[in-house]
């Protein structure tokens, strides 16, 4: 019997079809994966070149002036992006994973990233991770919805009543096949993965090809529990069809549109306008006012003093410019803050919709999801800070370019290591399937 139903899976053209369908479709989202590190690779390459082209060249032209030649040149910072991120682009399509930023103020320069690329923000990726989410649970519902419907809808499941000493084994058999099916392309995408993209087979990797694999099992487990109901066909397929609308559309928009009301984010625009403000009012005000809240921020520079009579001098400049920053604080660190509340909220439904869960798993193991957006942005202040530090005295005590060992200032990489919680990973699937399982195998009791 068991020959027989492996025979009958794979004699059926429109399963193979389906199984070939996954593996195109898992390999073209690779290929994009992959086109989009070698694009990230050549924009990080291509802005060493350009910062050290244009402290050469302004080093060149401004070289009796340091606070000019630092008007103009970016410091770089790299969010290290992982071989994984190729499976899951993540918050990486709208935020660059490189960011240049001169001593000047800071919070217009870093809001600046809000606004890139509007058109993916639109259109997204087809990256690896939407193949497992959305496009492996049609199949898997497309294998499983009739399993017991088209036996009695033939007139053959009394048959199977009498021949079969064990329906319930009988089932489970037909269910198995299908999961060994799907999880053999699953696994041998992952393999390809790892070999073209040269993703290394550490923790991370292990992590995100078993939080895909027991995706795929729940998925199994919903469907063995509603076609457990005996209903038709249709039924089956129109109340699996549901859930996945559902779970993937309709519960997650709605919960988008209720967090966004509890938490509205209008600090970015606040912070750049504060910033300007307060940067541009200051050529209206008198110096000292600026200077002492300078000061009192940074007393290691009282010995630089600014008069009120002078013209322009680049104490007074970068001192107004840092003071603009000081006046967006608050609105940036409720930014922040907001943005770690939405990202919290979206966490806690995730341990409640599998779908949620997966896609906030591999982004956060692949490096590519909020908490990494908002530690790089963390990162990137306290880089733009130890920048300014060390130029202030050079500028305040007007010193000149050749001063400064320039092949010192390189790019700079962000690189985040963390422990994984197992349990906080995987507890959420098991939940769920272990629901389904004992839900279905009670009414496969009545059935047999």
């Amino acid at each position: 019997m068991n020959r027989y139903l492996y025979i009958q899976f794979y004699r059926n053209k429109a399963y193979i079809i389906a199984l070939l369908f996954l593996f195109i479709a898992g390999i073209m989202a690779i290929y994009t994966g992959k086109k989009f590190l070698d694009r990230n690779e050549d924009i990080i390459s291509k802005s060493g070149a350009f910062q050290k082209e244009s402290i050469e060249r302004n080093t060149k032209f401004h070289k009796d002036d340091l606070g000019l030649v630092l008007y103009y040149i970016k410091f770089n910072l790299v969010n290290e992006t992982p071989r994984l991120a190729a499976l899951n682009i993540g918050m990486r399509d709208l935020h660059p994973s490189i960011q240049g930023v001169t001593i000047r103020n800071l919070e217009e320069q870093r809001y600046n990233s809000d606004f890139y690329n509007p058109a993916n923000a639109a259109v997204g990726n087809f990256d690896f991770s939407f193949v497992i989410i959305f496009l492996f649970p049609l199949v898997i519902v497309a294998f499983c919805y009739n399993l017991i419907s088209e036996e009695e809808e033939r007139g053959t499941w009394k048959l199977l009543s009498v021949q079969s000493g064990n329906l319930q084994k009988l089932l489970d058999h037909k269910i198995l096949i299908r999961l060994c099916a799907v999880t053999a392309v699953y696994l041998a995408l992952m393999i390809i993965a790892s070999v073209w993209i040269k993703i290394p087979l550490d923790l991370y990797y292990i992590a995100f090809t078993i939080s895909g694999w027991l995706y795929i099992l729940f998925w199994f487990a919903l469907c063995r529990w509603v076609i457990s109901f005996r209903k038709s066909s249709a039924q089956n397929a129109l109340i699996l069809l549901i859930v996945w609308v559902s779970i993937n559309f309709i519960i997650p928009m709605s919960s988008n549109i209720l967090i966004q009301k509890m938490y509205p984010v209008h600090e970015s625009l606040k912070a750049v306008m504060e910033q300007r403000e307060g940067y541009h009012n200051k050529w209206d005000e008198t110096k000292r006012p600026t200077m002492e809240k300078f000061y009192k921020v940074y007393p290691q520079y009282r010995n630089f003093t600014v008069e009120e009579n002078d013209a322009f001098t680049w104490t007074w400049y970068y001192a107004m410019q840092h003071m603009g920053d000081l006046e967006s604080a608050k609105s940036a660190e409720l930014y922040t803050e907001k943005m770690q509340k939405r990202n919290q909220a979206a966490t806690y439904l995730g341990y409640l919709l599998p779908n949620l869960h997966t896609q906030l798993t591999e982004s956060h193991l692949a490096k590519t999801d909020m908490s990494n957006q908002l530690q790089y942005a963390s990162s990137l202040k306290k880089f733009h800070e130890k920048k300014r530090l060390f130029f202030y005295p050079l500028i305040f005590s007007g010193k000149n370019a050749e001063s400064i060992n320039w092949a010192q200032q390189t790019i700079q990489v962000f690189s985040l290591s963390e422990h994984l919680k197992w349990f906080q990973l995987f507890l959420p699937y098991l939940i769920f399937i272990a629901l389904f399982m004992i839900l279905s195998q009670n009414k496969y009791r009545k059935l047999c």
